[in-house]
């Protein structure tokens, strides 16, 4: 065992040993999560009983009125060597029968997780990171910061949130049965994920710089003890085909390559987001993908975090060069590498001029990506966290500055302000890395249109480039939907109805460039670009 990682396993010992409490909650402008639990809370889900306090004032006491009392099933998660665990919470009526309670604001589920951000002395790189993807049209786990008390004992600042879970206020794709195993049912909802803990399959490609490493799969919705054989083959090989398609010499394609089973937009806004924050996990761990009925498979929701944004040294992530894509280069021998998808797309021509493009209108003065925007959102929840003392609580509960934990780069921050500088200046440094890559003056580029709508995940356009016909799928068979083409002036050029899940509309009239195809409907408006050949 090496000097620094006998070094780290004392700290943590000497940090669980201290089980007293150190610091005291008296008031706070957080709400206050109560957990109390016959026995220790482990593994292993067992009963307890959840109390918040979330006083309409803004301010909150221990032992004031809560706002929510009820039984819970709970369990610790993720890495239980840290002493401020994290947990999942089942809401429940009775023992192990779930209920679904709208909790702090959010709505109403049974599936919720306490997220401790114990290595992340910022306490907010999840947060940041899901609303920055939110902004993008995207689903994004909702969290709440609060202060946390456990049998008594202060834990420190969490957030509770959503677990990332099939729901139509979640991930929100058709709810697959076991009786659903042909025809349009067959064909959504599905979420796999990238991580090699669960049961799944192993894909045939192996990801660039491996040795012996391999791309596994998991089921994640239906689970592995739920989903019968017709759809596990199902999904399997519709990712197979996305695989062998990207693969495939003609992959640029846009009829006969990737295009087919993987979405553009999609997947362009995860790369971005990902290479943003130089996400140590980027791609090949807690990468979630999900497909419902009819349409084409997508990447997301983002999880997990904590060593994004300058929060590691390892590989290369705190420097603020370099793709997270290649991570294979830098440390060829982690035990999980990123799929070969991610270099693959780098260099398709199209789909890069599309991540350009998006990167750029995200990058404009105002936009979800202006550094002023993104400070803003930093300042605004560190003020969050700093109005009542929770910062200094946490911290006083969880002496941890100067401690190693996930291999910090140095210098570490010595308090929470020199944290949050760093933060900052990482982001400003790794933007202006990021836009002497990607960003265009290309004449193709268009303002783009952020749909907040789940109906945007519904539309596909293709072929794009067309040359005579452009279809337009709408997956779910919506009441009806007006599809309009206009020119980058803000014309409209044609306009048509329709009640179909797919419709084609002929464009073989208009003169060669860039048009703007929009899909109206009551669920929403989508906005695509569209090159007409």
């Amino acid at each position: 065992m090496s000097i620094s990682k006998a070094l780290a396993i004392f700290l943590f010992g000497s940090i669980c040993l201290a089980t007293q409490i150190k610091a005291q909650l008296t008031a706070t402008n957080l709400p206050i999560i109560e957990i109390t639990t016959p026995t220790t809370i482990g593994t292993t889900q067992i009963q307890g009983t959840l109390t918040i306090i979330n006083n309409t004032t803004g301010l909150n006491h221990p032992g004031d009125v809560p706002s929510f009392t009820g039984m819970i099933g709970i369990n610790q998660r993720g890495n239980t060597t840290y002493p401020k665990s994290s947990y999942s919470v089942e809401t429940w009526s009775s023992p192990s029968v779930s209920l679904d309670t709208a909790i702090l604001g959010m709505p109403s589920e049974n599936d919720w997780v306490l997220l401790s951000a114990y290595e992340d002395r910022s306490l907010m790189r999840n947060v940041l990171g899901f609303r920055l993807h939110e902004k993008m049209g995207r689903y994004a786990s909702r969290q709440r910061f609060c202060e946390v008390i456990v049998n008594t004992q202060y834990m420190g600042v969490y957030t509770f949130g959503e677990k990332i879970k099939r729901d139509s206020l979640r991930v929100d794709i058709a709810k697959l049965t076991n009786l659903d195993n042909a025809g349009i049912n067959l064909t959504g909802g599905y979420i796999v994920k990238i991580d090699g803990g669960g049961t799944g399959w192993t894909s045939a490609y192996t990801p660039p710089f491996a040795t012996t490493q391999q791309i596994n799969f998991e089921y994640d919705y239906p689970d592995a003890g739920t989903i019968t054989p017709v759809q596990q083959a199902y999904i399997k090989g519709f990712v197979d085909s996305f695989e062998n398609a990207l693969n495939a010499p003609n992959f640029q394609d846009t009829v006969l390559g990737w295009r087919n089973n993987g979405a553009e937009n999609s997947f362009a806004d995860f790369m971005i987001l990902q290479e943003v924050s130089k996400n140590n996990q980027a791609y090949r761990k807690n990468t979630y993908l999900y497909k419902d009925k009819g349409t084409k498979l997508r990447p997301g929701p983002l999880w997990s975090m904590e060593v994004a944004w300058h929060n590691t040294a390892d590989c290369n992530s705190s420097v603020d060069t370099g793709w997270c894509y290649n991570y294979g280069g830098v440390c060829g021998t982690d035990a999980k590498l990123p799929p070969f998808w991610w270099q693959r797309l780098a260099s398709d021509t199209s789909f890069m001029d599309e991540v350009k493009c998006r990167y750029t209108n995200y990058r404009q003065s105002g936009n979800l990506l202006d550094t002023v925007k993104i400070f803003a959102m930093i300042d605004s929840m560190s003020n969050l966290l700093n109005a009542n003392g929770a910062i200094s609580r946490n911290f006083t509960q969880w002496p941890i500055w100067g401690v190693p934990i996930v291999n910090e780069p140095t210098p570490m921050a010595t308090n929470y302000a020199e944290e949050v500088a760093q933060l900052k200046t990482f982001i400003k440094a790794r933007l202006a890395w990021l836009d002497a890559k990607w960003i265009s003056t290309s004449s193709k580029c268009y303002p783009l249109s952020i749909e907040e709508s789940h109906f945007s995940q519904l539309v596909d356009i293709y072929p794009n480039p067309a040359s005579d016909k452009v279809s337009v799928r709408v997956g779910g068979y919506p009441k009806g939907y007006t599809c309009s083409i206009q020119n980058l002036q803000g014309q409209t050029l044609s306009t048509q109805q329709s009640h179909e899940a797919v419709t084609s509309i002929n464009i073989s009239d208009l003169p060669a460039g860039i048009y703007i195809l929009q899909v109206c409907s009551d669920r929403g408006i989508v906005t695509r670009k569209l090159q007409k050949q």
